[in-house]
């Protein structure tokens, strides 16, 4: 297609404008005192209907976030222990919820915050409007409740907190959020029972780095949460999950000191969908991913690269699915099953290019381990550092790969 060039002085055409639907007109804009902030006014629509009846115009009014520098909150976000102001500005909101805005600077926390239900939290900028335990204070910084929303926020733990964000409650959304340097886990789901669970929660565009502790710890009562375009490095353990059927694509974790991801019982059915998991194991030992007693986990699609030990190791967990990765130059082997049955292996490239090689074999399994399908994939013995693949067991199908 021809680009359209205009020429020199000449004046873009008018863009027709699209009439009102006909009994519509638009009216003044008004603004409104009151409520937790300044409540805006939209445009006044009159209607048709209403016009013709006699009746006076509709009105839509939208109530603006209540800022913690109102002056009825406070907030200095000079990074001194500011919680009760923070409860404060919680109080102020409607009954039926409402939305707090946090401006640049440094919000400090002395105790643990606990949103109610139906709060939205929105910072100005993640880097700059930051949520940090007050000098002294080694607790929880934040824990959410029920359809909360959190964004924009940088949560920093100066490595002597405790959890930076606890979720307590279920169906609520974190996104665009920076955590780092907690002295335990960034991110925490914790729910108690069937009534008080931590499920069905949506985490989308998060960045952790440097805890001492897990970057994500999908703990109990914590099933059916989804995550996307999640990025963990650094941390003891990158993500550890103790609850089922969660859901994670695009996940990226690197340079953790341990596994990069683990799975424990009775984390069952969990679904992993293009993964990178990189360089784990930087203190001696640890694995892309390590499952331990689950069974149904499905691993697609990603690249598994130079984690210290295993790519994935799968130990009594059944029924696990590894296909379509990248698993290579892993300082032991591409895949270690350990007492583990019925689990595919499908699609995959197995190699290692470095020289001297690292990754042993691309496959091997042992003890009770059988019944595995092996199939379709590139595991050339040649690329690796003492073989082909070794499989356990008599009754498994090995076919269609080049080996």
């Amino acid at each position: 297609m021809e680009p359209i060039v205009s020429a020199p002085g000449a004046v873009p055409p008018a863009v027709p404008q699209r009439p009102d639907p006909p009994g519509r007109r638009l009216g003044r804009r008004v603004l409104f005192a009151g409520g937790a902030g300044a409540a805006v006014a939209t445009t006044v629509a009159t209607l048709a209907g209403a016009e013709q009846a006699g009746s006076p115009p509709v009105t839509t009014v939208r109530e603006a976030p209540l800022s913690l520098r109102d002056p009825r909150v406070g907030c200095r976000l000079d990074g001194s222990d500011e919680s009760d102001k923070v409860t404060t500005a919680l109080n102020l909101l409607p009954a039926g919820g409402g939305e707090i805005f946090q401006p640049v600077g440094a919000l400090g926390l002395g105790s643990e915050v606990r949103f109610p239900t139906s709060v939205t939290w929105t910072g100005e900028n993640i880097g700059a409007a930051i949520i940090q335990p007050a000098p002294g204070y080694t607790g929880r910084l934040v824990s959410s409740g029920k359809y909360n929303q959190i964004s924009n926020v940088h949560f920093y733990g100066m490595r002597t907190s405790d959890v930076l964000l606890t979720v307590r409650g279920p169906r609520s959304t974190f996104h665009h959020l920076h955590f780092g340097n907690s002295g335990s886990h960034a991110i925490e789901f914790l729910g108690k029972d069937a009534d008080t669970s931590a499920h069905a929660n949506k985490i989308t565009d998060i960045n952790i780095e440097d805890c001492l502790g897990v970057g994500i710890l999908v703990n109990k009562v914590a099933y059916d949460n989804e995550f996307l375009n999640v990025w963990v490095g650094e941390c003891q353990t990158g993500i550890r999950l103790l609850d089922s059927a969660c859901f994670f694509d695009n996940l990226h974790v690197w340079g953790c000191r341990g596994n990069g991801v683990e799975l424990r019982e009775p984390a069952h059915r969990n679904i992993f969908q293009n993964v990178y998991l990189e360089s784990n194991g930087t203190s001696g030992t640890g694995s892309g991913a390590d499952l331990r007693q689950v069974w149904g986990t499905q691993f697609i699609g990603g690249r598994l690269w130079r984690n210290a030990t295993n790519g994935i190791e799968v130990s009594s967990s059944g029924r696990t699915r590894i296909m379509g990765l990248d698993i290579h130059d892993n300082g032991a082997n591409g895949i270690l099953g350990r007492d583990a049955d019925l689990c595919q292996v499908i699609g995959n490239q197995f190699y290692d290019d470095a020289t001297p090689r690292r990754q042993d074999r691309p496959i091997v399994t042992v003890g009770t381990s059988n019944n595995w399908i092996v199939t379709n994939n590139v595991m050339r013995a040649y690329d690796h550092r003492s073989g082909g693949a070794s499989l356990a067991g008599a009754n498994n199908v090995v076919n269609g790969n080049i080996g």
